[in-house]
């Protein structure tokens, strides 16, 4: 029986788990809520506004569900109404869940919508202290005025404002605002065909754009029930690994560049080129991939393929300690990060953060490892964990994991199955009833998760909730008690990406 669990015969211990869980709710919440069910391997909730507060205040006290962080607030509109969305995750008992409420407030009335709204941010603000930062503020400027920094520029775009108050060049409160992130994403994602979304949804994410394709996909063929051939399976994992190199490249190229180190910033950008030529060679594209297709890719990898990748992770496995040592081995350097922007464990899980931000505080956790991802099981590889939570301690986790993933995609290269790849679907043709969907996957920042509602062959909405939120929140409370100056690089270590705290227009 074990044996016919792990290879996927019977439904995973994961969804049993998760079936188990969804009891519980039912149980304790009965008629507190509209509706509680599975989508994937989450519980998706709805409820009615007035009784959001007694629902929270019973799965965060409830030892039995111990519903204890609150990862997300995301909004949307809906047939002229907000939609609020809250996305919420239990430490102890390793699951997450998304709790749906309509607000009464017409959303063309801004007036009304945003005093519904803040009452209920404070409502929740009242059980997950977290929900503060979801709040729709209009006096940051007035109470933070010490230091201002607008138009942080990640990924080349204008991502937030900071608002600092300071003493002795010492940060005693901060403030950021996401606001000048806020666009019409429905004019981009809203009513939108399949395969049209698929090409655009890796936006989200410029640094490393498989994952949101991936994260649909895989709720799509989840919902369809389809059987993904292994040697598929391998080829996502592959892409994703060189993604995940790149990405971790690109953000040790900007701690270099923080760092003033300009010879280990010149051998980085090398070997990024390096990976984002093969990226191009396997998708034809650098940064928006449109390759991961439902129940399959766009194109097979051949011998020559895979040689090419073998041979050039084999220079980047050569490469990367000596770049580790230019930077990691320089007292200078370390003397910087060390004992700078320390993110505390509790405080890093309070403020939902993922991914490797929340592993160099000492959690181990990993949804390659921590649920029935892809086929990771099949590969042998260890999650990066640290212990300080400083920014040392982040930029030193980025280089284990590297060493990680070129150890991942070796043993795929040499293990990849021999099978011919059909094209099973025409999306054309589909017709879905109106359902809804959440998938999460592990991207290089933390756990990317996408809800979205879909009719026909047409998503009618799409719910991005990245990581890189939950890191903006971590920043503003590490910050406080770190010098001035210090400002970009506690910033830059938490490698924060703009596509992912982009939020649609509330009107």
């Amino acid at each position: 029986m074990a044996k016919e669990l792990y290879d996927g015969i019977y439904s995973s211990h994961k969804l049993v788990f998760i079936e188990k869980i969804k009891k519980n709710l039912e149980f304790y919440l009965k008629d507190k809520t509209l509706e509680i069910k599975i989508l994937g391997q989450e519980i998706f909730c709805k409820a009615d506004v007035e009784s959001l507060y007694e629902i929270l205040r019973e799965i965060r006290e409830n030892p039995e569900l111990e519903v204890d962080i609150l990862s997300s607030i995301n909004k949307y509109i809906s047939e002229n109404r907000c939609i609020v969305l809250l996305n919420l995750s239990s430490i102890s008992n390793n699951f997450s869940m998304l709790i749906k409420v309509a607000l009464k407030s017409p959303a063309d009335d801004r007036e009304s919508f945003a005093a519904e709204y803040n009452k209920l941010i404070n409502e929740i603000g009242r059980i997950y202290e977290s929900a503060v930062f979801y709040l729709e503020s209009s006096t940051i400027k007035d109470q933070y005025s010490d230091i201002v920094i607008r138009s942080h520029i990640m990924d080349g775009l204008d991502s937030f404002d900071t608002y600092l108050q300071a003493e002795d060049g010492i940060i005693t409160k901060a403030n950021i605002s996401a606001g000048i992130s806020t666009v019409p994403i429905y004019s981009v994602t809203g009513n939108i065909g399949i395969t049209e979304l698929i090409s655009k949804i890796s936006r989200f994410d410029y640094n490393a754009g498989i994952f949101p394709e991936l994260c649909f996909c895989l709720a799509l063929e989840e919902l369809m029930q389809i059987k993904v051939a292994k040697r598929v399976q391998f080829i996502r994992m592959i892409i994703s690994e060189l993604m995940r190199i790149s990405n971790h490249l690109s953000y040790i190229s900007k701690m270099a560049i923080i760092l003033g180190s300009e010879i280990a910033l010149s051998h980085v950008l090398i070997e990024q080129e390096r990976m984002l030529r093969l990226i191009e060679l396997i998708t034809g594209s650098r940064v928006h991939p449109n390759y991961i297709r439902i129940g399959g890719v766009r194109k097979d990898l051949n011998e020559e393929k895979l040689k090419n990748i073998s041979a050039s992770i084999a220079q980047l496995l050569k490469k990367m300690p000596k770049i580790e040592s230019m930077l990691l081995d320089n007292t200078i350097i370390t003397n910087k990060l060390k004992n700078t922007g320390i993110a505390e464990k509790r405080a890093v899980h309070n403020c939902g953060v993922t991914g490797p931000n929340l592993r160099a505080s000492g959690a181990r956790y990993d949804l390659r490892k921590n649920r029935n991802l892809l086929l990771y099981k099949d590969v042998s590889f260890l999650v990066a964990t640290g212990k300080y939570g400083d920014c040392l301690e982040r930029f030193y986790i980025r280089f284990r994991e590297i060493y990680q993933s070129i150890t991942i995609i070796e043993q795929l290269t040499d293990s990849i199955p021999d099978e011919h790849i059909k094209k099973l679907i025409n999306l054309s043709e589909l017709d879905m009833p109106y359902t809804e969907m959440i998938s999460s996957i592990e991207c290089p920042h933390g756990v990317f998760k996408i809800y979205f509602e879909i009719a026909g062959n047409t998503v009618l909405k799409l719910v991005v909730m990245g990581p890189s939120r939950n890191s903006l929140y971590l920043a503003e409370n590490i910050l406080c008690g770190n010098r001035a100056e210090d400002i970009e690089l506690i910033l830059a270590s938490l490698d924060i990406s703009s596509g992912e705290i982009m939020q649609e227009l509330p009107v």
